[in-house]
């Protein structure tokens, strides 16, 4: 009996190639036992679904049992009489080869509305391929083609394409994606399935080596995976094609195919130090995307953006790292420093234009999603929501805009003054949200208070050593209490021991935010032991258990479920790569 043997398995993490919106996805269902698995090649644009062409190999007419197995630059789909190779060789461009005597079946699905299956009589066929169009190229092979119904708007259209083997047993064929109609280039000028697989391998490799060339042991064996997720979901400036117009990470393949803005300062903050210029070019990406109020939009899709999508303004924090990692401005153009500057001048007053009603200079959240935690306990007091993480966030991004001016030459006076205002904002924070034991938030216009234990509440102590020392020992001891937050598997985001503990996102599970979030709030206060246990504790669950976006607080295994654009699975995350990347380098190193 046949068994997948696999670099990552493409039920835990689809594989695609920096760029790309080509990728392989297995059946939703995430079967991978022999016979059960069905592959697809799927484009990634857009809001799913993202399984568009089934690849089948077929004997004597008839579909084989199969497994699929995936090597750093290669999908293989297996049967006990052969095998067919895939790689994404360019980032339009997919080659698939077999030498095994046997037929590949490739079976797209074309929406009955609009759908479009065309021959083009020169042995190519152009189709309907999710927001774009595919065009199939049988290299070598006999194509036979099934089409039915093509652009009909009654029932389904539907089509199989076999490429039947040449007279030595091969079968190489390509699909090419295009926003226009096809016209494909001489055949000769494509890249052979061997050149695909070397430049695709070439690419990964380069990166891996500029990112993270090595980790200590025993963190090294993953490190490869996570640059291979971060990689697949990477996203370029495309001369137009898309929305991007600088260098970007998506979150995680599937449920959430586009960019987080809260998440790219995380990335900037775990990536900064071995590449200051990709972080660089990352940040002054978020500025693309800003309203005229002075808000950056958080929800980037390759076609679109979200207007009222908005996350805290960690922006800042990440360009303190930024600044550590490249504080003579080296890496990054004058003319993109300024971008940045300003922007984020303009992001840090959208807070006070537009987030403090009551005008007692303290920012407020006006709905759940502006928050990061989406579904955490403490919104039972409902909103507006005046919170001390958030202002936390603000009061340093304040700062931070004064140490980037400073670098910049701009005016000392303007420096001098975002300092003030920041110091200034910290206080306002403790006297807001102290109350003499712990932190708490409350809606601004009943003034009830949260009752609850989730963690985010402590993003206070970011501050770190801004804040007087008696909160800071108060928070840190709360944080690392037995049995509350800090779990054999890192840091809860509600109590476990709390009423209002569940095992969903921000109401109890281990999410990437609260791990580099508090680790690095850990540092800041001059708690680096701590921050390392938690560190720790949270690396060797992505080790053991795979690079997740969720985990469960009780058992460290992974929160897999959520249903949502066709997908049953929440698999491998950028976010959760990077900060692995970041831990091992900072707290991996053997004693």
């Amino acid at each position: 009996m046949l068994e997948a043997t696999n670099f990552i398995s493409l039920s835990d993490n689809p594989f695609s190639r920096r760029g790309s919106y080509m990728a392989f996805f297995l059946d939703p269902n995430g079967e991978t036992l022999f016979g059960k698995p069905k592959l697809f090649v799927s484009n990634i644009r857009g809001n799913g679904p993202y399984r568009q062409i089934q690849a089948q190999i077929v004997k004597d007419g008839q579909p084989l049992p199969t497994v699929v197995s995936s090597t750093e630059s290669e999908v293989i789909l297996e049967s006990q009489e052969g095998s067919f190779r895939f790689c994404i060789g360019e980032r339009k461009f997919v080659r698939i080869k077999g030498t095994d005597g046997l037929t590949l079946r490739l079976t797209p699905n074309v929406s009955a509305f609009g759908g479009i299956i065309v021959d083009l009589k020169d042995g190519t066929w152009q189709f309907s391929f999710n927001t774009t169009t595919a065009l199939l190229i049988p290299f070598r092979g006999k194509l036979q083609s099934r089409a039915m119904m093509s652009g009909s708007l009654r029932g389904a259209v539907a089509a199989n394409f076999d490429i039947l083997p040449d007279e030595d047993g091969v079968v190489d064929v390509g699909i090419e994606e295009y926003f226009i109609d096809a016209i494909h280039r001489p055949l000769e000028e494509y890249p052979s399935y061997e050149d695909c697989v070397k430049s695709y391998q070439e690419e990964f490799d380069a990166f891996c080596e500029e990112v993270c060339p090595s980790l200590p042991e025993p963190w090294e064996e993953m490190r490869r995976k996570a640059l291979w997720t971060i990689f697949g979901l990477i996203v370029e400036a495309d001369e137009g094609e898309t929305i991007f117009k600088h260098t970007m990470i998506k979150m995680l393949h599937g449920t959430f195919e586009h960019v987080s803005g809260w998440q790219q300062a995380m990335h900037i903050i775990c990536l900064s130090a071995r590449d200051p210029k990709l972080c660089w070019t990352i940040l002054r990406g978020l500025f693309d995307y800003q309203d005229a109020n002075g808000r950056i939009a958080d929800i980037l899709m390759d076609s679109n953006w979200s207007r009222n999508a908005m996350k805290p303004p960690i922006q800042g924090l990440a360009l303190h790292w930024l600044l550590d990692a490249d504080p003579e401005l080296k890496a990054v153009s004058r003319e993109d420093a300024l971008h940045i500057y300003r922007g984020i001048v303009r992001w840090s007053e959208f807070f006070f234009l537009c987030r403090d009603r009551n005008k007692d200079g303290l920012m407020e959240n006006i709905g759940a999603m502006e928050t990061g935690w989406e579904d955490a306990p403490y919104f039972n007091v409902g909103f507006p929501l005046a919170s001390p993480d958030m202002n936390a966030y603000l009061a340093i991004q304040l700062e931070a805009q004064a140490r980037l001016g400073r670098a910049l030459g701009m005016d000392e006076a303007e420096c001098a003054k975002f300092e003030a205002d920041s110091k200034a904002h910290i206080q306002r924070i403790i006297d807001a949200f102290w109350d003499g034991e712990k932190w708490f938030a409350y809606n601004s216009d009943t003034g009830a208070r949260s009752n609850t234990q989730t963690i985010s509440l402590m993003g206070a102590l970011i501050l770190g050593k801004r804040l007087p020392q008696e909160i800071i020992d108060k928070t840190v001891a709360r944080l690392m209490e037995k049995d509350k937050y800090l779990t054999p598997y890192g840091f809860a985001t509600e109590a476990v021991d709390s009423p209002y503990f569940n095992h969903a996102f921000a109401q109890g599970s281990i999410i990437p935010p609260a791990q580099l979030i508090f680790c690095l709030a850990l540092e800041a206060a001059g708690h680096f032991d701590c921050a390392k246990e938690a560190g720790l504790r949270y690396l060797l669950t992505l080790k053991e258990e795979g690079l997740f976006h969720t985990h469960n607080a009780l058992t460290g295994k992974p929160e897999r479920g959520m249903v949502a654009f066709d997908e049953k699975f929440l698999f491998w995350s950028a976010w959760s790569s990077s900060i692995y990347l970041f831990m091992a380098q900072r707290y991996g190193n053997p004693e």
